[in-house]
């Protein structure tokens, strides 16, 4: 079926703010009303092949009958609005949006949670925008370099996760091993030894506090960053390999004295992040995928992941291949105390089994509005020979 054309207008008073999607008078045309003045209205439109995001204003946007589309409100200060719908009508359609006032975090100022005990965690804004994922200047895992376009905007833990942190949650259980090169203790160091598991457990209850003490919205919840989140984040609007100067905003191996190091203590990214470069690895929640072929343009989790490895085991003495279905891989990203410059890069990516935990895996969440859902990815299967 052929997209239709939709040119988007944009009527406003003091008291109401409109947008009128227009076409041929055969097709369908919606007209969203908003009591919110100056709110921000995006179209989502749902395909096998990727989601599509745009803003509604006067640039045009591509829809068919029969479609699929979410319709988004945000606005600061107000409770956000999501709904899912199918174009089955023609001619004009009227929807009037009321956005209640409510809690709930702006884009304009930090977000702080209270987790108890005086310990809290501040979650630093990130706007709306567009940035090219990816870098020739590091491995052929970080290509092709692509755009990636982001329509709401998420909150960011301003610092790796610390151990008083965690430890709100739940103690750090971690065994002392042979031979183990002992970490730091305290309130201002990251917590390591820290499983993806471990991660994602924190951010569901973070969430479910949040909902308990009735000052989360709904349809808010804390997550890991998808990897396109992670590196917008850290890129902050920088070009470079680096958002600043290393020396003077992460802790690697030329400066860590082979440990981690307090969190907040170098100079932070352009939009407030700390430490986004070295200290710790961090967690990311998108499986591991061996190069952005086919990554989605919307900044999305790449999941259900179908590519598989085969590594042959002839050199072990034994026929056959074994077989290794990534969903057990998770990213992480931002390189940490004991890796190279290189390693520390904001375009760098490695992973780790999602129930690995090392004295350098700690990780940051975030907190977004209806996040992303995890969609089929189909690329082709990667085989390893001796």
């Amino acid at each position: 079926m052929k997209f239709n054309l939709f040119l988007l207008t944009i009527l406003s008073s003091t008291f109401l703010g409109v947008i009128t999607v227009q076409a041929q008078s055969a097709d369908p045309v919606l007209k969203v009303g908003c009591n919110a003045l100056a709110a921000n209205i995006t179209l989502t439109c749902h395909q096998t092949n990727g989601n599509i995001t745009a803003t509604l204003t006067s640039t045009p946007v591509k829809l068919k009958k029969g479609g699929t589309y979410t319709l988004a409100i945000t606005k600061a200060d107000y409770l956000p609005y999501t709904k899912t719908f199918t174009v089955d009508w023609e001619g004009q359609k009227q929807k009037f949006i009321y956005l209640e006032k409510g809690i709930g975090p702006s884009t304009s100022r930090s977000w702080l949670v209270d987790l108890g005990d005086n310990v809290d965690m501040e979650f630093v804004p990130i706007p709306v925008g567009n940035f090219m994922m990816g870098s020739e200047e590091g491995e052929d895992n970080e290509l092709p370099i692509h755009k990636v376009s982001f329509s709401r905007p998420f909150w960011m833990a301003k610092t790796e996760v610390n151990q008083q942190q965690f430890e709100q949650y739940k103690l750090i259980n971690h065994k002392k091993e042979k031979n183990e090169v002992l970490m730091p203790v305290g309130a201002e160091y990251p917590a390591v030894w820290i499983s993806w598991e471990d991660a994602m457990g924190f951010c569901d209850w973070l969430t479910h506090l949040g909902q308990r003490e009735g000052t989360l919205p709904e349809g808010y919840e804390y997550t890991l960053p998808t990897e396109a989140e992670w590196e917008y984040a850290c890129r902050a609007g920088t070009l470079e390999e680096f958002a600043g100067k290393l020396d003077s905003m992460g802790w690697y191996i030329k400066n860590s004295t082979e440990r981690i190091n307090p969190v907040g203590k170098k100079k932070p990214n352009a939009w407030g992040l700390y430490d986004m470069h070295g200290n710790v690895w961090e967690w990311c929640a998108d499986n591991w995928y061996s190069d952005y072929k086919n990554a989605p343009s919307d900044g999305s989790i790449r999941g259900l992941a179908k590519n598989e490895f085969y590594i042959d085991r002839t050199f072990l003495g034994k026929k056959g291949s074994v077989r290794f279905i990534n969903d057990s891989y998770k990213v992480v990203r931002g390189g940490c105390w004991h890796y190279s410059a290189r390693s520390c890069r904001s375009a760098n990516r490695f992973y780790h089994k999602r129930s690995y935990k090392m004295n350098y895996l700690g990780f940051r969440p975030i907190l977004i509005s209806n996040p992303m859902v995890l969609r089929p990815q189909v690329t082709d299967k990667l085989r390893r020979k001796k």
